[in-house]
């Protein structure tokens, strides 16, 4: 078998068994890796059957095809479980340098069943695992614990997975860390972790696995490299990492502020924006293996009370949940926060949203000084927001609370209109209101609220297209149309997170289905098609959502908090994204036609010093040159009832298409026909006995 080495190690932390669990090839076939065979073999091991903190909901670590490779973008990890935020399926994404580790290390993954009677981590090494004790290292962060277990196993080159003292304290929304700042940070997996006792896992690779054409591969792996060389978005990630979008994001009001209540605010976003942070503190670039974007920041504040040394520095989601959505623009405590929440082990869009919630909550009379440790809760607090992470990783007095996530919170002392989740998970930073797609993206998610797990992001801002499989990408600020669009995403998401591809590298090649297709092709050997590909997202998804099913999720359960759906509160500015959609076509067309190196590094400067920089001032006045736009603005500042009737975003017509075109019934089960069609009829007959059950 090409790509893969047709194994997993089975690790049963209770009894200490370690043994190898041999996978037939029909499964990669059907599921690629990463994640799909992740949801495939959740299912045979019925995950979906066992509580998120009991010893059997399995903890998998998967890799995919393309892993190990130097195919850019290629260097990621899955990991999978039953989430303890959610209750449902749960799935988180990292990057690094941990993957191509573990493809060298003889396996394709490890899963983890039962609980350890004590702190373990697991070394794995050249087809070799041994369950190690990891006592002294209880209670050390992610930081610490990586540092000792590359002395203790005397190898620097080992790569670690760990967690800190949030996933050891059960914190529902704890991630898990690797090469400090790449987390698989959402749906709580570092809890699971935690839960069964396991510390971290050390790899150490050199085995040689095989590719079916070497000479393929170059010849991909080079026309991929081009693509990014020559792609505006790619290139902004190089320059000023994730956080370079933070001018575009606030000038069209994606980028949420006060809880979502205020549409822009320019002020916090000329602070916290990545050219700020290049500019301030001394950033400098770190890559995942064997990535040319490089789009990861070093940051270093030496001195004063954020103090703290060279480390990675915040992506956009954190910038956002961590600055804007609590309207602190102290870019200092903002990095530092992302430092601590990477320390501790937590998601930072979680940690934000959480925060947010509990200030509103506390603002509005739900929650009292005596809730809250006597801390009166506000906006544009630093220190608090410091003081409340180290409560949260510790499970510390109001901490605690904090520690179960927004919905449980609201659910015990009220508030639920200010908690900004879907499913338990808290939303992401990306609002709906202006890429109008992502209300069906959060609503329809198999993990929560999530912006990557398919590609409508990417569509909604002009960046990628659906050409590839003979799709129309929809216009922005429509609801026509978006529920194909979502479904097509969707399956291009699940694809990524199978093969394991980085999303971001993936959108510089324009999310191009041929590019993903010749890569696994050259890797696997197997020769698949577009639409055996498309296939296999769709089939991924399904399986996903059905496991949601078993795990209790209901159409009910796909819904967005009224708030992010609904015109803004404060600060309305509307229309805006059709001028970055022009404005990235323009940079489409121009680009790849330039021939001359020198010109091209003369564009990419333009971009770096002037355009990018000054995106938010460039948007908002180009606009004033749309007069469709002019005319939204007037109506807007006149409070005209239908401009902003207009504004709200119509999830109901939107969710009622998807249902329709995914053949999802009443209860939000897929039905049994498109189930056994796609080869789940084993999934179809327990999702319908669980159905019968049930009454």
């Amino acid at each position: 078998m090409h790509g893969n080495w047709g194994k997993i190690s089975l690790v049963n932390l209770s009894s200490r068994e370690i043994k190898d669990w041999v996978i037939e090839e029909a499964p990669y076939r059907n599921f690629l890796g990463g994640a799909g065979l992740g949801a495939y073999l959740f299912f045979k091991l019925k995950g979906y059957a066992a509580e998120p903190f009991a010893p059997e909901n399995p903890l998998l670590f998967l890799n995919g095809p393309l892993s190990g490779t130097t195919l850019p973008g290629t260097s990621r990890l899955e990991i999978c479980a039953r989430s303890p935020l959610t209750r449902i399926w749960g799935e988180a994404s990292m990057g690094g340098q941990v993957s191509p580790e573990l493809k060298r290390s003889g396996y394709d993954g490890i899963v983890f069943t039962g609980i350890a009677p004590g702190p373990v981590y697991l070394f794995l090494s050249d087809g070799q695992a041994e369950l190690r004790d990891a006592s002294h290292l209880w209670g050390k962060d992610n930081y610490e614990t990586e540092a000792c277990l590359r002395q203790e196993t005397g190898d620097q080159a080992a790569k670690v997975i760990s967690i800190g003292p949030a996933g050891e304290n059960l914190v529902r929304f704890a991630g898990i860390v690797n090469d400090k700042g790449s987390l698989a940070a959402r749906s709580g997996l570092g809890a699971v972790m935690g839960s069964k006792k396991l510390k971290a896992v050390v790899i150490r690779g050199r085995l040689k696995y095989s590719v079916a054409d070497e000479v393929r591969l170059k010849k991909i792996r080079a026309e991929a490299r081009e693509m990014l060389k020559n792609d505006i978005f790619a290139f902004g990630l190089q320059a000023f990492g994730t956080g370079g979008g933070v001018g575009i994001s606030s000038a069209i009001s994606d980028m949420p502020v006060q809880n979502w209540r205020q549409a822009r605010w320019p002020e916090g976003m000329r602070e916290l924006s990545g050219t700020n942070i290049a500019k301030v503190l001394s950033t400098k670039r770190h890559a995942c293996y064997a990535c040319p974007i490089a789009c990861k920041r070093i940051v270093e504040i030496p001195e004063g009370k954020y103090r703290m040394p060279p480390g990675p520095g915040p992506e956009y989601e954190a910038i956002s949940s961590l600055g804007s959505l609590l309207r602190i623009d102290n870019v200092q405590a903002v990095v530092k926060a992302n430092q601590l929440c990477n320390a501790y082990g937590m998601d930072a869009i979680s940690t934000g949203g959480v925060i947010a919630y509990a200030i509103e909550a506390f603002q509005n009379g739900c929650l009292t000084l005596k809730d809250t440790d006597n801390l009166a809760l506000d906006w544009d607090q630093p220190d608090q927001l410091i003081t409340l992470i180290h409560k949260i990783a510790g499970r510390e007095g109001f901490g605690n609370e904090l520690a179960e996530g927004c919905r449980r919170l609201s659910e015990k002392y009220g508030g639920r209109e200010f908690a900004m989740q879907v499913k338990g998970m808290e939303v992401p930073m990306h609002d709906p209101r202006t890429l109008w797609s992502l209300a069906l993206s959060y609503a329809t998610s198999i993990r929560g609220a999530c912006h990557n797990r398919d590609t409508n992001l990417g569509l909604e801002m002009g960046l990628e297209n659906l050409e590839t499989i003979g799709k129309p990408r929809t216009k922005p600020y429509t609801k026509d149309g978006k529920a194909m669009q979502t479904i097509h995403a969707q399956a291009m998401g699940s694809l990524a997170d199978s093969a394991v591809m980085c999303v971001f590298a993936w959108k510089g090649m324009h999310s191009s289905l041929d590019i993903l297709r010749e890569m696994l092709n050259a890797v696997t050997g197997l020769d698949y098609t577009n639409e055996e590909l498309l296939r296999i997202g769709d089939r991924t998804w399904y399986l996903k959502r059905a496991i949601g099913n078993l795990c209790g999720a209901t159409r009910e359960d796909d819904q967005v908090p009224a708030r992010i759906i609904a015109p803004y509160l404060e600060g309305r500015a509307g229309g805006l994204l059709k001028v970055v959609n022009l404005l990235i076509n323009l940079d489409k067309l121009i680009l790849p036609k330039i021939k001359s190196e020198r010109l091209i590094r003369y564009y990419k400067k333009l971009n770096e010093k002037v355009i990018i920089p000054k995106s938010f001032a460039t948007i908002t006045g180009l606009g004033k040159l749309f007069p469709s736009i002019r005319r939204l603005h007037r109506r807007i500042r006149n409070k005209n009832p239908q401009a902003l009737s207009n504004e709200r975003v119509d999830l109901d017509f939107m969710l009622n298409d998807y249902y329709a075109l995914r053949k999802i019934n009443l209860q939000g089960f897929p039905e049994k026909e498109i189930l056994e069609n796609l080869g789940l009829g084993e999934v179809s007959a327990v999702l319908y006995a669980e159905e019968l059950n049930s009454f």
